[in-house]
């Protein structure tokens, strides 16, 4: 498409998935490759890093509370799992020299722009 920029490149994920797991994984739908990867029959440990990524871009690039919380829920992700990856991830994007995922975006719960370190702040707080 013409226009359209990636804005982050594509995750680190070994070449050991299915075919149809890479596409989705190229198409950055993370959760598409999570529902895809037990058929496939990948190691846990790789479907916990994928689940580690759809959740970082809910947070991060979505900023959608109400994904985050349903997808760390019916993944088992712990309060204090998901506390130290939105942590990590906030702290990886305020050092990234392009900081438009953490310039302020408006947020319908709190009526107010927040930059994405007092977007997962807010969000940590509701969710205690």
């Amino acid at each position: 498409m013409k226009g359209v920029t990636q804005t982050e490149p594509i995750p680190n994920v070994d070449s050991g998935l299915g075919e149809d797991i890479q596409i989705e994984i190229s198409r950055r739908n993370f959760v598409r490759a999570v529902m895809l990867a037990p058929k496939s029959q990948c190691p846990q440990d790789k479907i916990r890093h994928l689940q580690k990524l759809a959740l970082k871009q809910a947070a991060c690039e979505h900023r959608n509370a109400i994904a985050l919380r349903s997808l760390a829920k019916e993944w088992r992700c712990s309060r204090a799992e998901l506390e130290g990856l939105l942590m990590k991830a906030v702290a990886k994007h305020e050092g990234n020299t392009n900081r438009t995922r953490s310039d302020p975006c408006y947020d319908a719960t709190t009526g107010k722009y927040l930059s994405l370190g007092q977007w997962v702040e807010q969000f940590l707080s509701i969710k205690k």
